[in-house]
């Protein structure tokens, strides 16, 4: 005979092991509690409150050592069920065990940080504006760039500089150091005391945050912002400038515009650095190009050996600072950033 829980699911092992302890008079039952682990007394306690009425006939298919125990269909109504199991753990384990074993589960509060990060974007610019810099940054690098500079934008222009500089110098940020600093905005407070050299560290590219950050503002804001960060910190401001433009970024640009970025680079340069490439951006290339000088370039593409991934990033850095360079000198017009 098929046995189904008051769910109308097919009982299984821990069900037949708690019709088992119901069927059992008290003493035996609870000699049995006795020897179970608390994971296997949550188990049996979960699968009585499952169980619905259990006819006799069930009984003696899934007990039948134990069927002329019972005086009838066991009901968890009629013995109480989960409270029955209780009743038998406080008697074998004891109070304040039985007590914690059964305590009903709460929902685990949000973190710091999880409040942290679903503030509102004014609450916390306010925030975070009024707390330590350093703990200010920590904060900041630890939301979703978007939301970082919605941040940013609600903020003094110095203050907004001055984080971005911090977060972009971030190379590593100890676990604890979150915590502490979500703790401390959360909590209002002023600083998050030292950090123990043993604590472990999660790597951050802060570099690379702050340059999605200020792709992430309108350009003209953006610049702005990056021009109050180079007041600050000159050499930060050029590397963040360059790490807001990427080699896949080229794609972006106009392919009018991208004559006389290929003039500047050696052809030796762009066929290594175009060994990663994606095949949109090979396309793109290509076509800037006139059709025997990108049949060439095609022909020593596909002849080339491969490079290290590090001399591959190195010819790429080297066409986006070119392309930088000739931005500046107005040679070409760099893709937009941000939204308006």
């Amino acid at each position: 005979m098929t046995i189904s829980t008051r769910h109308g699911t097919p009982i299984g092992a821990r069900h037949k092991a708690a019709i088992a302890v119901l069927a059992l008079n008290e003493e035996v039952a609870g000699e049995i509690l006795a020897q179970l682990d608390d994971k296997e007394l949550k188990a049996l306690a979960a699968a009585v409150d499952e169980l619905d009425l259990v006819p006799s006939d069930a009984l003696v298919a899934v007990l039948d050592e134990l069927v002329k125990a019972m005086a009838g269909p066991v009901s968890v109504a009629r013995t109480g069920g989960a409270a029955y199991v209780r009743k038998l753990a406080t008697q074998s384990l004891g109070a304040d065990r039985a007590q914690r074993l059964f305590a009903p589960l709460t929902p685990a509060e949000p973190s710091p940080l999880e409040l942290v990060r679903s503030a509102r974007v004014k609450s916390l610019a306010e925030l975070l504006a009024e707390e330590h810099p350093q703990i200010a940054a920590v904060v900041l690098s630890q939301l979703p760039a978007r939301t970082a500079a919605q941040v940013l934008r609600a903020m003094p222009d110095e203050r907004a500089a001055d984080l971005t500089a911090r977060v972009a110098a971030i190379e590593e940020i100890p676990e604890s150091a979150v915590t502490e600093a979500s703790e401390a905005l959360a909590r209002a407070l002023a600083a998050t005391g030292g950090l123990s050299s043993s604590d472990q560290r999660t790597e951050f590219d802060g570099l690379a945050f702050a340059a999605a950050l200020l792709n992430e503002l309108p350009a003209e804001q953006g610049d702005a912002l990056l021009d109050r960060v180079g007041q600050q910190d000159a050499a930060i401001a050029t590397r963040v400038r360059e790490a807001m433009f990427t080699f896949e970024d080229l794609l972006r640009i106009d392919q009018r515009q991208m004559s006389p970025l290929l003039r500047a680079v050696q052809s030796e340069v762009l066929v290594m650095a175009l060994q990663t490439a994606g095949e949109d951006l090979r396309a793109h290339l290509f076509g800037a190009l006139s059709q025997r000088a990108a049949q060439t370039l095609k022909e020593d593409l596909a002849a080339s050996k491969p490079r290290r991934i590090s001399e591959v990033e190195a010819a790429q850095r080297q066409i986006v600072e070119a392309a930088t360079r000739l931005a500046a000198e107005g040679q070409i017009t760099m893709p937009p950033r941000g939204e308006g």
